[in-house]
């Protein structure tokens, strides 16, 4: 009984572990473009990231090697 009472509590606990989504995503390449009107770093695979309104613009460009670490809403899909 001591087992199936672990193990329930084992796969619950799984369960609830798999639904709560990532705090953060990394992404590392080289940047496509960088589109100051609507604040995004693209990269070449074609993803692209919003830059908070601080952002220095002049420290990237594209062909650069970059490393970002995002909130998952910071991802711009489409």
């Amino acid at each position: 009984m001591t087992k199936q009472i672990v193990a329930f509590f084992a796969s619950s606990f799984l369960c609830v572990a798999l639904t709560i989504p990532a705090c953060a995503e990394e992404k590392s390449g080289v940047i496509a473009a960088v589109d100051r009107d609507r604040s995004l770093l693209i990269f070449a695979d074609g993803t692209a990231y919003r830059l908070p309104g601080s952002f220095d613009y002049d420290a990237v460009s594209p062909g650069m090697e970059a490393h970002v670490i995002v909130e998952p809403a910071e991802v711009a899909r489409g």
